[in-house]
């Protein structure tokens, strides 16, 4: 089967909306990896597990994720590397559940909105950020409280959040507002394979 562009709207649940991307992906592209691509776009720190719900199943990225979380052990299940986008059987419209850091529950809604025919050539042009707002998430930090600081933002144009997902010292103080579609498309792929380098080869 030829390879096709999947394109998804991803918001981050329970923010009004205010944080958000288009992004297209190839239909080769791994559910693993599209969680790599949420993760880096948000500007997550990347160091907490995650799970996805497609149509009543959970995947997880090992098994010992899903041994570790207190599921119905009748609740199906399976890892997230082994199912490409493509053979997904997904419908436009249909909607794929992202959850990250399960102490804090970040979640993310992501909806299919096309499916089109990759141009002969352009592979490497993918995964690709089409359109956005918001310029992260904070990680342990509920969207709740998130949303918050959004409000407060909007009110008088500070936050009172001083987050890095780099982890420095001496960082400003975040503002959703400040979101660069083209820093992010630039660093896209870089900051993918540094997430899929931690979650796939960590050692303890």
């Amino acid at each position: 089967m030829a390879v096709q562009i999947y394109t998804f709207k991803i918001i981050y649940a329970e923010c009004d909306n205010k944080i958000w991307r288009t992004a297209a992906v190839s239909s080769n592209y791994t559910l693993a990896e599209l969680g790599y691509m949420v993760l880096a776009t948000f500007d997550t720190m990347a160091y907490h597990l995650f799970e996805m719900k497609y149509k009543g199943t959970s995947f997880f990225l090992t098994e010992e994720d899903f041994e570790d979380l207190p599921y119905n052990e009748d609740e199906p299940y399976d890892l997230l590397g082994l199912y490409k986008i493509g053979k997904l059987g997904m419908n436009i419209g249909d909607t794929i559940e992202m959850t990250y850091d399960f102490g804090c529950e970040q979640v993310f809604s992501i909806e299919l909105l096309e499916i089109s025919d990759m141009p002969k050539g352009h592979g490497r042009a993918y995964p690709k950020i089409l359109d956005g707002a918001g310029r992260s998430i904070v990680d342990d930090m509920p969207a709740f409280e998130l949303l918050e600081a959004i409000k407060k933002t909007d009110a008088d144009g500070h936050s009172g959040i001083f987050y890095s997902s780099s982890g420095f010292d001496n960082v400003p103080e975040w503002d959703y507002r400040n979101y660069d579609i083209n820093t992010d498309n630039c660093l896209l792929k870089g900051t993918i394979e540094q997430i899929r380098d931690g979650y796939e080869n960590y050692e303890e």
